[in-house]
């Protein structure tokens, strides 16, 4: 099953996130989601949400997945961008 959520959807997120105290949100996947440059950005959309985009209130951290022994090239080499 594959489902996506709408910028509906990722707002009502932002809320239910707000309105629980909870921690944050998290994106499993993010290939299929719009340019943070166009409002039907997800990613933004949730950033915005929860404090602000361009690190605002955010906290950002690197990739510290280490699978060298992986078959997959990207996972082999720590999924460089």
């Amino acid at each position: 099953m594959v489902s996506y959520d709408t910028p509906q959807v990722a707002s009502e997120k932002v809320q239910y996130i707000k309105k629980r105290g909870l921690g944050g949100g998290m994106w499993w996947e993010t290939s299929g989601d719009k340019p943070t440059n166009t409002p039907e950005s997800l990613i933004k959309l949730v950033a915005q949400g929860l404090g602000g985009y361009g690190g605002k209130n955010l906290m950002q951290e690197s990739n510290t997945l280490d699978y060298p022994q992986s078959k997959y090239d990207n996972l082999r080499q720590g999924m460089p961008t």
